[in-house]
């Protein structure tokens, strides 16, 4: 038999995974249609040559903790998933991030990106983040059952109609809003509130400018009394109740809506339910402003890295997988050109929003981590205890300026 010379064996190697480049991502998608999308992007990854090496840990703070962890010990992964907002702005400014304008031109993605997006990707004056996904949080999801019972067939207009509406089902003997205590989904709903009556210009404009004069209007007072109102129509033993067992109330026809983020759309679906058939959704009474937070990811510096880095974020702004993606972790693209056809009526309310402008950034993506922590501390402080509501606003204007 003829032996192989070593030329041809180094192209028949070359030739296959063996010499596949390998990047290590840092990510916190461990759950069912998190992992389902990721490997998407990991099989699009694999085509143009490049190997995923997956670094993931449950829980997003956990995963943040573990990342800086390897940051400080000089052996950061190739690249980090992020929700996009000032969270890497601290590694940008010390130049410890490598900027994505070339893949972001090779995609033609930069004039498919909304503006809100587009601005948050910027960190230090250049594009650091890849954005894959939107994840609207402003969500009221409802049971259809429930809602044709009491004589409803849509989500009222304002929040009058609402309360009206709770009532019924209060009077029918349902839970009128399956509601979670633990502290994010509290504080969401506060924000949901908030941004229905200010809209997204004066929301937007309180958080990043800190400006009293929104805080202390009467339509932020208006929405404290909203959030206050709330507790005379949530269920029982909502301190210790997880976000998904209220959705859970939900499915089951027990109570008559929840609000939540899009990512509660995979408890229904995991129960066999359809969006505009068991359930609907609206963004708050009225359809208004939706709050958004979106996935993305950024890539440390690292030696002999930056081709891998920069396939990574073209595939993650490439519109294909950005359709495959969300589909199956059951968010939205960033792109407003992706054929949505495929997705349910929520994301493509979602999707049509974002198109149109009418999104707003979670505080999360705008205000630092301390002044982030001190509202969302002092939000379910009064949730759990409330007192004066014009206290609450000067409160809520101290941790704001703090």
């Amino acid at each position: 038999m003829k032996p192989f010379l070593p030329t041809t064996l180094a192209l028949l190697l070359a030739s296959g995974s063996a010499f596949a480049q390998e990047i290590e991502v840092s990510n916190s998608w461990v759950s069912g249609g998190e992992v389902a999308g990721k490997q998407v992007v990991i099989d699009a990854l694999k085509a143009r040559g490049y190997d995923w090496v997956d670094f993931s840990i449950a829980g997003y703070e956990n995963e943040q903790a573990a990342f800086m962890a390897r940051v400080q010990a000089g052996d950061p992964p190739g690249a980090k998933m992020y929700i996009i907002g000032p969270a890497a702005a601290e590694l940008a400014e010390m130049d410890m991030l490598v900027p994505i304008e070339e893949p972001l031109a090779a995609s033609g993605a930069a004039g498919a990106i909304p503006a809100m997006v587009a601005e948050k990707m910027q960190l230090s004056g250049k594009p650091y983040y890849a954005p894959i996904s939107v994840h609207g949080e402003s969500w009221v999801f409802y049971s259809k059952p429930v809602m044709a019972e009491i004589g409803y067939d849509e989500m009222p207009s304002d929040w009058d109609g609402f309360f009206a509406m709770l009532d019924a089902a209060k009077e029918a003997g349902y839970i009128p809003v399956a509601f979670s205590g633990q502290a994010w989904q509290t504080n969401k709903v506060f924000n949901q509130i908030l941004l229905s009556l200010l809209g997204r210009e004066a929301y937007s404009a309180m958080l990043s400018e800190a400006d009293e004069e929104i805080v202390m209007s009467d339509a932020f007072l208006q929405a404290v009394d909203i959030f206050d109102r709330l507790h005379g129509y949530v269920g029982e033993g909502t301190a210790g109740m997880n976000w998904n067992d209220a959705t859970a109330q939900v499915i089951r026809d027990e109570a008559l809506l929840q609000f939540q983020g899009d990512w509660a759309k995979g408890e229904f679906l995991a129960a066999d339910e359809a969006a505009g058939e068991d359930y609907g959704c609206a963004v708050n009474p009225g359809m208004g402003d939706m709050l958004v937070v979106v996935d993305s990811f950024a890539f440390p510096r690292k030696e002999g890295l930056q081709d891998a880095q920069y396939a990574l974020a073209e595939v993650l702004l490439d519109p294909e997988v950005q359709r495959q993606f969300n589909l199956l972790k059951g968010s939205f693209p960033v792109r407003t050109d992706v054929d949505m056809s495929a997705f349910d009526i929520c994301a493509q309310i979602g999707s049509q929003k974002m198109a149109e402008g009418a999104i707003a950034a979670d505080m999360n993506l705008v205000l630092d981590r301390v002044v982030n922590g001190q509202i969302v501390d002092l939000i379910n402080e009064f949730w759990a205890a409330p007192y004066d509501h014009e206290d609450f606003r000067a409160d809520y204007l101290d941790a704001l300026t703090y």
